[in-house]
């Protein structure tokens, strides 16, 4: 497999090194682990004879309005609210909108209330979570791998994934404007101003730079610019401001169509990737065991269209966003599932996963 979508001839021994490191790394397979569920979680039935005992962060308690015996969190060390972060795939003002209904499922659940951070770049989010400021994130692969390496005492909960019985992954594309006749592959963008979305993303930025350099197109060999969001950067090729560049793949395909933003067929797709490992939503493992918990379950659980039909979120399942992009929910993921995105850095030596 090779997930650089290799056109033409190499150049130099030193490029085939890098592309050979990297189509290895990228043959290895991304995982999707299991994650030890806990003995108990909150709402979970227990005995009367276990009334007031406690089972790792959660006690037994009795309603007297439900007359029902369950577990339910201690509460002992929470905090007084919950900041949800987003890596911007678009403004902040659109961004806010998108998680509007997770921000409120998430208030539901724990009983706290929750703010979300809008940040403006990667690095913002990034930041934010290595100094505790944000306590659960939803990344990029690879923005993921950097709060990580930065020093982020994060884990991931779970990667999105397009429908009930799918697996997390999506693709970069690249893209130009479809009235261009000198661009018909990657190859073509030597020499062009390419638009990248942010040094910290995977498909506006690691990726193509490592399909770039299957091709023979180092960093020399072109214009960068860095246009913030996948937004911002499928409309500066539309507009002209790029010649070409990088966005995901729901970016291109739908999203800025069904808002009006992009006229069907105004930009063509000369390159695609192969599979990225699924987006993750992350969480500080330094908070409340029992916090954790309940952030995780409502995530995998709840998190999702039907979930979000259920609650009023959502008047049908077709319609349904559960967060900026076309997500059906999440699946169960460990960090090691994201050991490919860290081995693609090893094979780029790119600068930026430092």
């Amino acid at each position: 497999m090779n997930i650089f979508k290799r056109e033409g001839s190499m150049v130099g021994r030193h490029s085939v090194r890098l592309i050979t490191a990297a189509a290895l790394a990228l043959s290895v397979s991304f995982p999707i682990a299991t994650l030890a569920a806990p003995s108990v979680k909150a709402g979970d039935t227990c005995a009367k004879t276990s009334l007031n005992k406690t089972s790792g962060t959660f006690k037994c308690t009795y309603s007297t309005s439900t007359k029902k015996y369950t577990w339910q969190a201690t509460r002992v060390g929470w905090p007084t609210k919950l900041i949800i972060g987003a890596v911007p795939s678009e403004n902040a003002a659109s961004m806010t909108l998108r998680y509007q209904n997770f921000v409120k499922l998430m208030s539901q659940a724990t009983g706290l209330p929750v703010e979300f951070y809008a940040a403006t770049d990667y690095a913002g989010v990034i930041e934010a979570q290595v100094a505790g400021r944000v306590d659960m994130a939803f990344y990029g692969p690879f923005s993921y791998v950097l709060a990580k390496a930065r020093g982020a005492k994060i884990d991931p909960i779970g990667a999105a994934i397009p429908s009930a019985t799918g697996k997390p992954g999506y693709y970069s594309y690249g893209i130009t404007k479809s009235s261009r006749s000198d661009v018909t592959s990657i190859k073509d963008f030597k020499g062009k101003n390419v638009c990248f979305v942010d040094a910290a993303s995977t498909s506006g930025f690691l990726y193509p730079t490592a399909g770039l350099l299957a091709n023979g197109i180092s960093s020399s060999d072109y214009t960068s610019t860095f246009a913030g969001g996948h937004d911002s950067s499928v409309l500066s090729i539309e507009r002209g401001t790029c010649d070409v560049g990088f966005a995901y793949d729901d970016m291109v395909d739908s999203l800025l169509i069904d808002q009006g933003k992009l006229a069907k067929g105004a930009v063509k797709t000369v390159w695609k990737s192969e599979v990225i490992a699924g987006s993750p939503m992350a969480v500080r493992v330094d908070l409340p065991k029992d916090l954790v918990e309940i952030i995780r379950t409502t995530v995998l659980e709840k998190a999702n269209v039907p979930g979000f039909v259920a609650a009023g979120f959502c008047a049908t399942a077709t319609d349904c966003r559960i967060i900026e992009d076309k997500s059906w929910g999440f699946t169960k993921v460990a960090d090691s599932y994201y050991d490919g995105i860290r081995q693609v850095c090893e094979a780029t030596r790119s600068t930026k996963c430092r």
